[in-house]
């Protein structure tokens, strides 16, 4: 299991841009070695989903370390284990985006509002203008 990272080389290579966005750069305390960063790269097809699943990792990494601690010093690894979580969330939600799977809402041409205007298979709609008007 190796581990690699250089700041003067994010311009060319993914790996350490990786690195950089989870915060996993410090050669004597590191999360993912190169060779698991590489399998997630080559399972997944975008950075986004890369950094969300890397964090995924470290979650799983970190679900197996205790609560510990002696006297004022304590060592909670929920609170790091929280914060993985919500940056996995966080690209996770950029992936969805990015595919278009969010609410939205479309509209109809005026052509097709006047052809289906006498439809009866059309499902009207529940709103309409003025709807919220107070008028009291």
């Amino acid at each position: 299991m190796t581990f690699t990272y250089d700041p003067a080389a994010l311009e060319d290579s993914e790996l350490f841009q990786i690195r950089l966005t989870i915060g996993d750069t410090d050669s004597d305390d590191y999360f993912l070695s190169d060779e698991e960063i590489a399998w997630v790269q080559s399972d997944l097809t975008t950075f986004n989903s890369r950094v969300s699943k890397c964090c995924l990792l470290i979650c799983a990494e970190i679900s197996k370390r205790v609560k510990y601690g002696s006297g004022d010093f304590n060592e909670d690894p929920a609170l790091l284990y929280d914060r993985y979580k919500e940056l996995a969330n966080r690209y996770a939600v950029l992936v969805s985006v990015a595919a278009g799977s969010y609410p939205w809402s479309s509209s109809i041409s005026v052509t097709d509002k006047e052809t289906y205007i006498d439809d009866t298979d059309v499902v009207k709609p529940k709103f309409k203008k003025g709807l919220h008007d107070n008028n009291a």
